[in-house]
């Protein structure tokens, strides 16, 4: 799974990355995403934009909002068949910037946090699906998963599943409106290349939402 990410790219690098011309709001970097938080997320409608959107899906049908705590991921197995994520998988793509994501390795007992990132020190594309889930009240909210998939040579060594990262090339393909086939799917899914990314060791402070610091990405020493 993916339960944890990192965003410190400014927004106009953002838009710059994905072709968006215009920003309607402000973001911090954020050195540990959590669950329910809200991020940039790159959409298409009428046209590409960057929107806010809390982690966790909440479906059209859902009563309360409080599902999407176990709607963070979708399996990319399975993310066409579920009923929840149906809809989404078919025109509600997204993509999640990220400069890049935590994963926990067992080791003696303990978990121990790794943090992984793109060695090219771009913006990290992993792709989600996107609701706007409207309460009894009429009150509006804008909620995203993250897609998984098995782990490559580099992740396996950490965990069972990581994001499903695009390529640039395959951004417009990916935020097309329109449904993509089972092969589009397929090919996009695959693990990303291992020898694009790289993984180290970081602090168990990261084990707390709370700790929110540039210093979560630093090597462990």
């Amino acid at each position: 799974m993916c339960g944890r990410f990192v965003l410190f790219i400014p927004l106009a690098e953002i838009a710059r990355e994905f072709d968006i011309e215009q920003l309607t709001f402000e973001f911090g970097p954020d050195y540990n995403i959590a669950p329910s938080r809200e991020v940039p997320l790159v959409v298409r409608d009428t046209d590409k934009r960057l929107i806010l959107s809390r982690w966790g899906f909440v479906p059209v049908w859902a009563a309360d909002p409080s599902i999407g705590n176990k709607m963070i991921n979708a399996r990319a197995e399975t993310v066409a068949e579920k009923p929840a994520f149906k809809k989404a998988i078919t025109s509600q793509r997204c993509i999640v910037p990220a400069s890049g994501f935590y994963e926990w390795r067992k080791t003696e007992g303990k978990k121990q946090p790794v943090y992984i990132k793109l060695k090219s020190g771009r913006v990290m594309a992993m792709a989600g699906i996107y609701n706007t889930w409207m309460s009894p009240s009429g009150e509006t909210v804008n909620t995203f998963a993250i897609i998984t998939t098995q782990p490559n040579e580099l992740v396996k060594e950490i965990h069972n599943r990581m994001p499903v990262l695009l390529h640039p090339d395959q951004y417009e393909e990916w935020l097309q409106t329109g449904k993509l086939s089972p092969a589009a799917l397929d090919n996009i899914f695959k693990p990303y290349p291992p020898e694009e990314l790289e993984g180290y060791d970081v602090s168990p402070k990261v084990n707390s939402p709370a700790n929110n610091s540039p210093d979560n990405i630093e090597p462990l020493e």
